[in-house]
């Protein structure tokens, strides 16, 4: 008798069915892209109109705070002897008053003057 792998067909491999060709595609055209400028600030136009750049504009911002924080100070001062005066020690009266301003009006000044040094540096 024969081998039994002779009775039989060997099973063929599967075959891929052919495609139809398809047209070649166009090549993409090159484009080279280029990012929009950015419209100018006018307060960066301004500064460099006469001269300055951003930074001595930080500087004209603390500069400007120093007279704010000055006369904050003072008047900080001004109001929390009036307090006193008023609601807690009133056989003081003008006292108060005058010593909320001095106290005021001293840390004021040194905080004018560590301001100034900020700016120098």
């Amino acid at each position: 008798m024969g081998d039994v792998s002779d009775t039989f067909e060997k099973p063929q491999e599967p075959q891929e069915p052919e495609l139809p060709a398809l047209p070649r595609l166009p090549e993409p055209p090159t484009v080279l892209y280029q990012r929009p400028k950015a419209a100018e600030d006018p307060a960066e136009r301004f500064l460099k109109s006469r001269g300055m750049g951003s930074k001595d504009a930080g500087n004209m911002g603390k500069a400007m705070g120093i007279g704010t924080a000055l006369v904050g100070s003072i008047l900080g001062g001004l109001v929390v002897g009036w307090l006193l005066d008023t609601y807690l020690i009133k056989s003081t009266t003008p006292y108060g008053l005058i010593g909320g301003f001095l106290l005021g009006t001293v840390s004021g000044f040194v905080n004018l003057v560590r301001m100034a040094n900020s700016l120098n540096q």
